[in-house]
């Protein structure tokens, strides 16, 4: 009658398939973790390069790139790269400070664009948002009045389309319908492009060149819809632009600076090899541990049989007691007594195996000792029987048992 067997508690198929998918979600979840930050702008609200939000600007740098300008979206250049830019786009927003603005960078020519709209994120689309209404114009002017004293902002009523006129190249520029269009006034600036009334639109800061622009919807991606608007604005980057170097569209204003990140370091050369190495390394070890390479080894009893084990079993408790010299003796009368009866020697010489320094047990030495081989090499007996009775520890005990060994072999002719 055959017995069902037992089932098994896991399947090993679904184990190593547990163990898969753990080992690939941590890796994905490291991953992520280590280059989120950089995806999470296109879903950033804010006005900034890498938002596609309506008051962001990555649309104009879309479009700029597809007219074939240069330009880079910069996470925190030095220095050397600012001075070689031949502009400096800078978006800051209403939770940015005079201090940092200035902190970006002096180098070059620089464009500021001013936030212009209070803006709360759609939550029916991710990196939408919705207009709640214009900016108090004291949080925009604190951004330029440590540089410009004196300076008003203004703002147009309704939806209009005006004519702007770019005072550089003495050229019209037409665009689409702007919301409230905001003009900049003040003693210390000078009209680089104005409107059919002569406001300002983009400024020129005396003695500088630092712009600002003050209608940030000439650029974003809200006025950017409108092909005219794109094209003006366009055009006004162009305009702008001093040198052959690239246009740097700064965004560490937004929080995207650069940084030392550790989680990055593994999937970035030179380190990338090393990390596809431990891979296929731990990949091949949970292979090994999988499947098993060849035929398993049967275990043994733990208390095996016959005269070994008891041999083993009784020089272990020796061992353990620390008793090896004090046996030497009764060891070396043993194999004696072994010899003695192999070669026939007297019964009433072998006497017991005790050892005794009597006149029997040196009888008996002697008589052996007469029956050596004419070429032994070994130690005459009753020499290792008195050594074996000066033994102290196991190294002497281990000795006078191999020269007995010695002895023993010789005197039974074995091989």
């Amino acid at each position: 009658m055959e017995t069902a067997s037992k089932p098994h508690v896991f399947s090993p198929r679904i184990a190593l398939a547990l163990v898969l998918v753990g080992a690939l979600s941590l890796l994905c979840f490291v991953v992520f973790a280590a280059y989120a930050p950089d995806r999470s702008a296109e879903f950033d609200g804010r006005p900034n390069a890498l938002s596609r939000s309506a008051v962001g600007f990555a649309g104009l740098v879309a479009f700029l790139r597809a007219e074939q300008m240069r330009l880079t979206v910069s996470r925190g250049s030095g220095e050397r790269e600012y001075a070689a830019a031949s502009l400096i786009v800078l978006t800051p927003n209403r939770f940015n400070s005079a201090a940092e603005l200035d902190g970006v960078t002096k180098s070059g020519p620089r464009l500021i664009v001013l936030p212009k709209w209070i803006a709360a994120p759609d939550f029916l689309h991710p990196g939408w948002v919705q207009k709640v209404g214009p900016l108090p114009t004291g949080l925009i002017l604190r951004l330029i009045e440590p540089m410009a004293k004196g300076s008003t902002l203004n703002r147009a009523r309704g939806v209009a389309s005006p004519s702007l006129h770019n005072c550089a190249d003495n050229k019209t520029l037409t665009i689409g319908r702007i919301d409230s269009l905001q003009t900049i006034s003040g003693p210390n600036w000078l009209g680089y492009v104005t409107d059919d009334q002569g406001r300002i639109v983009v400024g020129r800061l005396m003695g500088t060149q630092v712009y600002v622009l003050s209608d940030p919807d000439l650029l974003n991606n809200l006025g950017l819809h409108d092909l005219a608007t794109a094209r003006a604005a366009d055009d006004i980057i162009r305009s702008l632009r001093r040198g052959n170097g690239p246009a740097i569209f700064d965004v560490t204003l937004a929080g995207y600076r650069n940084s030392p990140n550790f989680l990055r370091l593994p999937f970035e050369p030179p380190l990338l090899g090393a990390t596809l190495c431990a891979l296929l390394a731990a990949l091949l070890m949970g292979a090994h541990a999988a499947m098993r390479f060849g035929r398993p080894m049967e275990g043994g009893r733990i208390f095996a049989f016959g005269k070994q084990a008891l041999a083993d079993n009784s020089a272990a408790l020796i061992a353990m007691a620390r008793r090896e010299n004090t046996i030497a003796p009764r060891y070396a009368s043993a194999i004696r007594a072994r010899v003695a009866h192999a070669i026939g020697a007297t019964p009433a010489l072998s006497g017991p195996a005790i050892p005794e320094a009597g006149a029997k047990d040196s009888a008996l030495n002697e008589l052996l000792d007469r029956q050596r081989p004419k070429d032994s090499t070994a130690d005459r007996l009753t020499d290792m029987f008195s050594e074996a009775r000066r033994a102290e520890d196991a190294s002497d005990a281990l000795r006078v048992a191999r020269k007995l060994y010695r002895w023993r072999r010789e005197m039974l002719h074995e091989r």
